[in-house]
């Protein structure tokens, strides 16, 4: 977004526009048509929340229920169909070698761990193959604390911007990033702070942002043994999160509570501000094989996106939920 024409006085932060500033690029789009979110490869999720540039998004759910892993596959989605870059900053990923790992896993839809047995792993030959799909389009960012403020995080990500095209910048998840120095205690002025610099990161970088968010000690429901659903209301924090950031996702394994095994899970769009353009908040129902580390169809083994067809060689690898069944 290049805003220096419209930059007033010596204030080099402050912009003013006037409507015939903006006419060549209402016209464009009055001829062209809208930037309008572009496809996850899964027109149900389509329906519910698309990726489009210069959005934040804020990513919620219940610790250990798949909210950072379905984002992952959704990057790793878009990197194999269409080459798009991403960034992310996610320190409960570090070392990096496991959250590249935790790619390979996904793309090959074979364990990488030799726990489970050498003859059940994945091969180096075939390693190395799902390695070089994904070389090129992640980068892995650490910043030790308590130097990890989001404004720094933010700034670093901007270098990369400037030196890179990236597609997607994701920081995940929020708790675990220091609150800079002397800044006011109260949750709400937090949010209203890094909520701004977010968006705004998100609009010059034209890249599509991301923020991952716990919820608030959920209460269990004694008659079904549940946690609710999770909440926009309900970020940790205070519900002046999701006033900040266009749009607020959501991840939840509703029997999770009560049995750990158990593989339903529901994808969410909560909020979407701009629902022409993005999708229409509603929820997407799907299940988590582990053994493949990917998502399927609700009560189902067909996965919602293809990845053999890239990983070509598993085709002629038993996949690893056969041979554990063996």
């Amino acid at each position: 977004m290049n805003l220096e024409p419209f930059r007033i006085g010596d204030d080099k932060n402050t912009y003013l526009f006037k409507p015939e500033d903006c006419l060549n690029d209402m016209v464009k789009d009055l001829k062209q048509g809208k930037v309008r979110g572009t496809t996850t490869y899964n027109k149900q999720i389509d329906e519910c929340w698309t990726w489009r540039p210069q959005e934040a998004n804020i990513w919620t759910g219940y610790s250990n229920e798949g909210k950072s892993l379905f984002l992952k596959q959704l990057c790793l989605i878009k990197a194999l169909e269409e080459n798009k870059k991403f960034v992310f900053c996610s320190p409960e990923d570090f070392p990096a070698q496991e959250f590249f790992d935790d790619m390979i896993h996904t793309v090959a839809g074979q364990t990488t761990d030799v726990y489970y047995g050498r003859d059940r792993v994945i091969s180096e030959e075939f390693y190395r193959h799902c390695f070089e799909l994904i070389k090129n389009n992640f980068l892995f960012l650490y910043i030790e604390p308590p130097h990890n403020t989001i404004k720094g995080v933010l700034s670093e990500f901007r270098k990369i911007c400037d030196k890179e095209e990236i597609f997607g910048t994701i920081i995940d998840p929020l708790l675990k990033f220091a609150r800079p120095k002397d800044f006011p205690e109260k949750d709400d002025q937090y949010a209203a702070y890094v909520g701004s610099i977010c968006v705004d990161f998100a609009r010059q970088t034209d890249t599509s942002f991301h923020l991952v968010m716990h919820q608030t000690t959920p209460i269990l429901d004694q008659d079904t043994k549940k946690y609710p659903e999770p909440s926009m209301y309900r970020v940790k924090g205070g519900g002046s999160w999701a006033d900040g950031f266009d749009n607020v996702l959501s991840v939840w394994r509703p029997n999770y509570a009560k049995d750990k095994l158990d593989s339903e899970v529901q994808f969410a769009s909560q909020k979407i501000k701009k629902q022409k353009l993005v999708g229409i908040p509603q929820r997407f129902q799907m299940s988590f094989d582990r053994k493949c580390n990917r998502y399927t169809q609700h009560m189902g083994t067909l996965p919602i996106f293809n990845f053999d067809k890239f990983s070509k060689q598993s085709q002629k690898l038993l996949p690893l939920s056969q041979a554990l069944e063996q």
